[in-house]
């Protein structure tokens, strides 16, 4: 069950696994690749080598060795990107073959659809995958003890809890993704989070949804105080540290009231845009969830990019130039993202990890504007860019957990400058970052449940759905891999699949399995995050 901790780490080469028969291995974007992308394998052994590799008709060298990294001695980054025609391939070198992938215009088609439906799965309230209601008692205010009708939304993760942190950022991001059904359905949740001016709710239920017994959304028997199965608590966000044992560092309400508020305007509710946003204004600073239990919550550290995305939502749904003011200081605030380049962060620190607002506003400031938000993403993109030219993988985000957050935030950002400013300095470096999601990574899995398939993607994920159902609940994207500092240190059972083992490292860890929480549960906002990448990539 997804939690949350604050954990610091340095990136350290561990001692090499004994790999047994098979010593090499090509890794791909398993999906496939547009004819225009930049092509990259990863062949990776504990041997040097040397010598020619082919994909299809081309052949080409295999390049300098670029050392060890991870559980590999030797990483070589074969380039193919001069193949572009439709076909299915595989890239070989000797008698070693990758899996086999696609080059083709429609190559994503179905991946959207795949993302959505695990949406769907995860609705909250009326749930069309399960053909249930569920949670239709949601919630008890914990400050007046009075019924509030929270009902619907999304469950957050692999268990039953709602985080308004994250649905928020999947309603705005969904319409802004095109996926205008999945957002409606979210979007009724935003007024009930936000029911009068000074009202804001940041999370229903808590901690107290992992004890036993586990059962399905629509069989919840957790115990609020209220009986099993009864109302969950609804918990209001504070200006100040908040929990009844163990306490968060809530300093405000800017964050989630800047996110209601963007959501609100692109979903065309400008009259709850405005109240949020005014809440916003009123009480600068961060809303962090309520740890009950454990020490463990959504640790939000900044606030003007969400201040900023309400700000240029409701300039662009109302033409009021006071939002437009409001949106251009608060970008010169928020900056560029101040955790790209880092060792790590804490977890959710810097959420939503791309400020989308900085793209949104672009077209509508003066010339000097557009090259500062530009310079914004240029800056962090560098920093992420410095950080990954020093692996083979040229991933430069922090193995930290949900990690997969950061590296699409990364792919989204490189495709949004490019967008911005036709500066296409940074495409490699959005295809290394979309790759590795997709396959090309020391475990060749997909980080997307069931996609492309079961065989080489993530197939015993973290969800209940998949241990108590047996329903895979494919399109989910998993946290994706950690240090293994960070996955020992919320380690509770034994990992029953033992089949990734000769590629974990020091570096970083990742097991296809039910019991690893920490890298193989499924999030909706990754999960959407994704969805919105994809639909931005085309």
């Amino acid at each position: 069950m997804r939690h949350g901790t604050v954990v610091a780490f340095v990136l350290i080469l561990g001692a090499m696994p004994a790999l047994g028969a098979e010593s090499a291995w090509i890794r791909v974007n398993l999906i496939g690749y547009l004819p225009d992308d930049p092509k990259v394998a990863v062949l990776s052994g504990m041997e040097p080598l040397e010598g020619e590799f082919r994909v299809g008709e081309f052949k080409g060298s295999i390049g300098t060795d670029e050392g060890a990294w991870g559980p590999f001695a030797h990483n070589y980054r074969l380039d193919f990107s001069a193949v572009r025609a439709a076909g299915r391939y595989r890239v070989e070198f000797k008698d070693i073959k990758s899996e086999e992938f696609s080059i083709d215009a429609k190559a994503y088609a179905t991946v959207p659809q795949s993302l959505l439906r695990f949406m769907q799965l995860q609705r909250c309230g009326d749930n069309p995958v399960e053909k249930k209601k569920c949670h239709q008692k949601d919630g008890i205010d914990t400050t007046t003890g009075k019924q509030v009708d929270l009902v619907g939304g999304w469950h957050d993760a692999g268990d039953r809890l709602k985080h308004m942190i994250t649905t928020t950022y999947c309603i705005a991001a969904l319409k802004l993704a095109g996926a205008n059904e999945e957002a409606a359905y979210g979007a009724p949740m935003l007024k009930k989070i936000h029911p009068n001016p000074e009202t804001l709710y940041v999370q229903v239920g808590d901690d107290r949804d992992h004890l036993p017994p586990e059962t399905l959304w629509h069989d919840d028997q957790s115990d609020y105080g209220w009986g099993p199965g009864g109302p969950r608590s609804a918990w209001p966000a504070t200006t100040e540290p908040a929990g009844p044992k163990y306490k968060n560092k809530s300093s405000g309400l800017a964050s989630l009231a800047g996110r209601v508020a963007a959501a609100a305007a692109l979903n065309g509710d400008i009259a709850l845009a405005e109240s949020a946003f005014q809440l916003a204004e009123k009480h600068p600073g961060c809303a962090m969830s309520v740890p009950v239990r454990a020490p463990y919550y959504y640790g939000e550290s900044t606030y003007h990019d969400d201040v900023e995305w309400a700000a240029t939502e409701l300039f662009i749904a109302t033409k009021d130039p006071k939002y437009l003011n409001a949106a251009t200081a608060s970008a010169k605030l928020a900056g560029a993202s101040k955790w790209m380049g880092d060792d790590a962060h804490g977890h959710y620190e810097f959420f939503p990890y791309v400020n989308l607002a900085h793209w949104r506003l672009y077209e509508h400031v003066d010339d000097a504007m557009k090259r500062e938000l530009a310079g914004f993403y240029r800056t962090g993109l560098e920093r992420i860019e410095a950080r990954a030219n020093q692996n083979p993988y040229r991933i430069g985000t922090p193995f930290v957990w949900c990690s997969t957050n950061d590296v699409i935030a990364v792919a989204t950002q490189a495709v949004l400058y490019e967008r911005m400013t036709g500066d296409k300095r940074f495409r490699m470096l959005a295809a290394d970052a979309r790759d590795w999601i997709f396959g090309r990574n020391p475990w060749g899995k997909s980080f997307v449940i069931g996609v492309p398939n079961t065989s080489v993607a993530s197939s015993k994920p973290h969800h209940l759905f998949y241990k108590l159902a047996g329903i895979l609940p494919v399109g989910g994207l998993v946290d994706g891999p950690v240090t293994r500092e960070i996955n020992q240190g919320l380690k509770f059972s034994e990992f029953e699949d033992r089949s990734l083992e000769p590629f974990q490292s020091d570096v970083a860890v990742y097991h296809d399995a039910f019991a690893d929480f920490s890298t193989n549960e499924p999030i909706i906002d990754g999960t959407v995050s994704l969805l919105l990448l994809v639909s931005l990539w085309n």
